[in-house]
């Protein structure tokens, strides 16, 4: 499958050992499961335990707005939408259970290949 990714990496203005990195994954909720069980084993393969600190976070989310704040003046209210397609809060919602239950599967694939 083709998946597009673009990564933010954020270095801290008040301490420059805080990096934040910020991804963004165009998948579609079926293949989200497919990606990641090859993270799963690329993460167990070249585990970086020795140079990161355990206050690491990982988190996932869905995409449900874009907004551009650049223009000069008032800013009007626009409902929320990706690439001028309106977001579907009801679609939102399906994709976060689809996320988490990806999430969690590929964790437990994680912690028995650990073991």
């Amino acid at each position: 499958f083709n998946t597009k990714a673009k990564l933010y990496t954020v270095i801290s203005a008040f301490d420059p050992r805080e990096v934040i990195v910020i991804g963004f994954v165009e998948v579609d909720a079926e293949n989200f499961a497919q990606t990641l069980a090859i993270d799963v084993k690329e993460r167990l393969d070249h585990s970086l335990d020795e140079v990161i600190e355990p206050e690491i976070e990982r988190s996932f989310g869905v995409l449900v707005a874009e907004d551009d704040f650049s223009a000069e003046g008032a800013i009007a209210y626009q409902p929320p939408a990706i690439d001028g397609q309106e977001t579907d809060l009801a679609e939102v919602m399906a994709s976060l259970e689809a996320v988490a239950g990806a999430v969690q599967q590929a964790a437990a694939r994680r912690d028995a290949a650990k073991q």
